[in-house]
């Protein structure tokens, strides 16, 4: 989850062919550039490491940052064939390989809750099948860092880019922070609405109108539409499986949050299977407490925003 401080200036509109990231990388011709976000300086932790026993180890990069989120237009594309040519890009550009890693050598679930990853539906990390990689190369008296991350939805390739201390030119005032996808991305697969649409968009999306007791894991017995519809998604598509990941506000304290959103998560999944129908074997059960929210946690209505389960597609092979 990241924390976002200074936009400079919004672009109106992603260039639909663009297929180039300043003067380094180079991708698939249709990639669009969906997201760019510039800070002037910023202190950023990078992983080097894999998470393990509760931790990460990091590099620290100062200096201006780059957000960038590219898609491309293929929904068969494999994340090892996206990041494989990059890495090239980036040895030949002079920069050398700090660590680089694939969803399970990560660290899974927790490495991509721990990462600096752009939110959703603006990037989708598919947590069953992405690659991470960090890389610095000197920079005068400095250095520079990059950090990619290459995920995947049934739609689409995801590619974030994070640079730090050395920007293109041109960039560093550069900000695309529309909140929704861009016209040229719907357009690519189409979005009614439904949550069928969402999932086919951006590979996850919010279960919209679920109450929950406060401080507990219960569900209100009122129907859900986002459920239902969920249910006969899963229903179509039986190949397809999904993680129903919880969110919580940010009062109490992490452990407690944690252990509350799985609850949470694990509630709607028995719901989904006892009052829906649905195949168990298409539904996990995850929750990271307060740790990705999407509204301010100071005000009772972004709390009550904070307080929510995702539904996030799994790749099938």
């Amino acid at each position: 989850m990241i924390h976002r401080s200074i936009i400079f200036c919004l672009l109106a509109s992603a260039a639909p062919m663009l297929a180039q990231a300043g003067d380094i990388l180079a991708f698939p011709d249709g990639t669009i550039r969906d997201f760019a976000e510039a800070t002037p300086a910023e202190r950023l932790l990078l992983p080097v490491g894999p998470y393990q026993n509760g931790k990460i180890d990091t590099a620290t990069a100062e200096g201006p940052v780059l957000r960038e989120v590219w898609k491309t237009v293929n929904p068969k594309v494999e994340t090892a064939r996206l990041i494989a040519p990059l890495r090239s890009q980036l040895e030949d550009a002079g920069y050398s390989i700090l660590y680089e890693c694939e969803t399970r050598d990560c660290g899974g679930f927790d490495f991509r809750f721990k990462a600096d990853v752009v939110d959703e539906p603006m990037m989708h990390v598919d947590l069953g099948d992405y690659r991470y990689l960090a890389a610095t190369k000197p920079e005068g008296d400095k250095a520079a860092f990059i950090g990619l991350l290459v995920s995947r939805s049934p739609e689409r390739g995801f590619i974030q880019v994070t640079r730090v201390g050395a920007l293109p030119e041109g960039e560093a005032e550069v900000a695309l922070s529309t909140k929704q996808p861009t016209a040229d991305a719907a357009d690519l697969a189409g979005d009614d609405g439904t949550l069928a649409a969402k999932l086919g968009l951006n590979g996850a999306a919010v279960l919209e109108g679920l109450e929950f007791v406060r401080g507990a894991s219960d569900l209100s017995g009122e129907p859900s539409t986002a459920l239902q519809e969920l249910a006969d998604f899963l229903k179509d598509n039986p190949d397809r499986k999904v993680i129903l990941v919880g969110h919580t506000d940010a009062s109490g304290s992490l452990a407690g949050n944690i252990a509350l959103s799985r609850k949470r998560a694990a509630a709607v999944l028995q719901q989904l299977v006892d009052q829906y129908g649905v195949t168990p074997a298409q539904l996990t059960a995850e929750g990271i407490g307060y740790l990705a929210p999407r509204a301010n946690n100071a005000t009772p209505e972004g709390r009550d925003r904070n307080r929510r389960v995702e539904v996030v597609l799994t790749v099938s092979e």
